[in-house]
């Protein structure tokens, strides 16, 4: 048996956290995305709907826990985070892709990196992940070889467009009006700020 067919094996009996010969674990393995033609294949590691449920965490869908990252040249592969937690599903109708919307293309690659929005606190103390809790920016590398976080949890990125012709991609970001550390309809205080795409280096601020 070769590395990735073991490593699928593996996979969808180690990634749960409940033991052995279950039927429905609490993770598993998604679809593999290709993110870098010459090396690189992100296999995202899903959430069973009802195992978040049951654990009071996050009780909608459209998360991944972690990605694996899989270099099929090297057949070698690593988890992207080091512990699981909530990275939006790729394509979701938050990230939008300026020029390219019918290509097909995964709408949070661009060239060189591949952006991620990840909730990674229980900011309000609620007890659980929700969507109260602000969302975060990451970039990695395709190859998933470097992970560098963009954005703080004192703001919650909403959404981010991806200009890659000219160069940046532009966030949209919501912050905390009351200083309750959730993030909630009545906070309307948003502005926008670009990310340069050579050094992920950050614009001034446009807001009114």
């Amino acid at each position: 048996m070769n590395k990735l067919a073991a490593t699928l094996l593996l996979g969808l009996i180690v990634v749960t956290n409940d033991g052995l010969g279950q039927k429905n674990p609490a993770r598993y393995f998604g679809s593999p995305i290709l993110t870098d033609s010459l090396s690189t294949l992100f296999i995202p590691i899903m959430y069973n709907d009802a195992f978040l449920s049951a654990n009071k965490i996050a009780f909608w869908g459209g998360y991944y826990a972690n990605i694996v990252a899989y270099n099929y040249k090297a057949d070698t592969y690593k988890k992207i985070f080091p512990k699981d937690t909530y990275i939006a599903y790729f394509g979701q109708d938050s990230y939008r892709h300026h020029l390219e919307q019918s290509s097909g293309r995964k709408t949070n690659l661009t060239k060189n990196w591949v952006f991620l929005l990840v909730k990674t606190k229980d900011t309000n103390s609620s007890g659980r992940i929700d969507e109260k809790d602000p969302s975060v920016l990451f970039a990695v590398s395709k190859d998933g070889q470097i992970l560098r976080q963009l954005t703080e949890e004192t703001e919650n990125v909403v959404s981010f467009e991806i200009y890659e012709e000219m160069g940046f991609i532009l966030l949209k970001i919501q912050r905390d009006s009351d200083n309750d550390r959730s993030f909630k309809n009545e906070d309307v205080d948003f502005y926008y700020r670009k990310v340069n795409l050579s050094d992920l280096s950050f614009g001034k601020p446009v807001e009114i």
